[in-house]
């Protein structure tokens, strides 16, 4: 420190002298120059207060020159002293200015304005005591003496304020967070816009600015969610029914985690068997995702998306305390009985049964609940159920570029040729709304042909005639195509599917 005032007061004669005014010419035109041309934002703030002390320091030494021969002495030494204190301010801030411009390009973390004002005002303060000690013949030693007691008063009326300003520095020099991170500090979390002399400021998702005391981030557990600047992983906890396999639950919960766009595919998203609680069992799942700020939107799809999964599983959420559940009915009972006759007569497929076989039909299907957007079918995997549309809206898509053929609504059905031919899924069908769909499986459907052989002739038949007809729709021809070898084909297929012989 002494050495460093010792060198300002060897700047005492080139101050006094003309040569600065020169020399503060040139650096204003440099510093307006070098601000015009940067659009680095807290460079230009850094050179506009350069700027201004050398513009005071013009008006100060104009000022000096102005005064007539009859104005006291006191009075030109304070203007004497302004101009010279505005000339080594405008240096200093010009000098520190581009010192930090050089660290930024070295770094891409932002520089915290608390930092850069202690170096300013501790630089302002070493510069402006040898000038005041020599131009006002201050008595510095009887000064700190007075400042000694007065320290103490102010230390103890600004104890807070101090505290926060001490550990805004310590906070700085350990560097746990910066300007632009994504932190959480107690219940707030948000990313960094300023780290000031008394608070932390942040800028929560809500879009709401929070104020942290230094005082207080610093006796907390600080939460930095973009250091590094790696993919972020986030830990959600969920309970479900003892009943179900484990295994089961990790590959449901897994393929909704593969379907859910915002979660990283790499690292992979885990899903494990994490406590036995008092009426369930307890799984971890941990995502990725490449940004923190999207990491709730992720959780609300997961939570949303595991619901429908979850119940087209049968896998229950069970409440916190012992229950009794008296199930009865068939499993598509959110569905009147009324309604599902109606629904099945209304398909040709099963046009061809009678009464009997329609109520063996009732019993046999499922309702299954799929949310919007998700996906019932995909294109080219293998085919083992048929869907009847109960409720909402379904799109098919086909594809590379996936695009739409065709909406389907209540009372449509699909997938029953790849269900019972074997032959991979045709096109893709989603979710357009939350939708309700009844689902008959091959097993179903092998109950059928054992009870009714003749039954698998008048489905191949039917399927033959529904295919010839398409194709003929599609090659625009007008003439009639005989489906009897098309039906032969499907028969047989049939035959080697479902074991049927005769």
């Amino acid at each position: 420190m002494e050495r460093l005032g010792q060198s300002f007061r060897a700047l005492l004669p080139f101050l006094q002298s003309n040569v600065s005014l020169v020399v503060g010419v040139v650096l204003a035109l440099l510093l307006a120059g070098a601000r015009a041309l940067s659009a680095d934002k807290d460079f230009r703030r850094d050179l506009l207060g350069a700027f201004r002390f050398l513009l005071a320091f013009f008006v100060f030494r104009i000022a000096a020159w102005a005064l007539p021969s009859t104005t006291p002495e006191s009075a030109q030494k304070l203007v004497q002293v302004a101009w010279m204190l505005a000339f080594t301010f405008g240096f200093i801030r010009a000098g520190v200015s581009v010192t930090l411009k050089i660290i930024r390009l070295r770094s891409p973390a932002g520089t915290p304005k608390i930092l850069r004002d202690v170096i300013d005002f501790t630089l302002y303060g070493l510069a402006a005591l040898p000038i005041l000690q020599s131009q006002l013949d201050l008595n510095l030693g009887g000064l700190l003496a007075t400042s000694a007691v007065l320290s103490v008063v102010i230390g103890l009326a600004l104890q807070e304020t101090l505290g926060n300003l001490f550990a805004g520095l310590s906070l700085q020099l350990e560097r746990p967070y910066q300007v632009g991170d994504f932190i959480r500090i107690g219940e707030h979390s948000g990313r960094v816009v300023q780290i000031g002399w008394r608070a932390t400021r942040i800028s929560t998702f809500r879009c709401e600015s929070v104020t942290l005391p230094n005082s207080m981030v610093a006796k907390e557990v600080v939460r930095n969610f973009s250091y590094g600047y790696v993919p972020i992983g986030v830990d959600i906890f969920i309970g479900l029914s003892r009943d179900t396999p484990p295994n089961t639950v990790k590959a449901a919960v897994l393929d909704v985690l593969d379907e859910i766009p915002l979660i990283l595919k790499t690292p992979v998203p885990q899903c494990r068997t994490w406590a036995y609680d008092g009426s369930s069992i307890r799984y971890q799942i941990r995502y990725w995702v490449s940004d923190f700020s999207q990491a709730d939107n992720a959780m609300e799809q997961i939570y949303t998306q595991l619901w429908y999964r979850l119940r087209r599983e049968r896998i229950e959420i069970p409440y916190p305390q012992q229950t009794v559940h008296l199930r009865q009915g068939m499993d598509h009972a959110e569905v009147s009985q009324e309604t599902v006759r109606d629904l099945l007569k209304a398909v040709d497929l099963f046009s061809v049964l009678d009464d009997s076989e329609l109520h063996q039909v009732h019993q046999d299907l499922v309702a299954r609940r799929f949310g919007k957007g998700e996906t019932i079918i995909q294109e080219g995997d293998a085919g083992h159920t048929f869907y009847l549309v109960a409720s909402g809206e379904v799109s098919v898509r086909t594809g590379k570029a996936q695009l739409e053929v065709t909406r389907l609504q209540r009372g449509s059905s699909l997938g029953e040729m790849s269900l019972l031919t074997g032959e991979p899924r045709a096109a893709t069908v989603v979710a357009v709304e939350d939708s309700l769909l009844l689902e008959l499986d091959r097993p179903a459907f092998a109950r059928m042909f054992a009870s009714n052989p003749g039954l698998a002739h008048r489905l191949s038949a039917l399927l033959a005639q529904r295919r010839t007809q398409l194709r003929a729709v599609a090659a625009n021809s007008s003439g009639s195509v005989d489906p009897t070898p098309e039906a032969g084909r499907i028969l047989d297929r049939l035959r080697h599917i479902f074991g049927i012989t005769g």
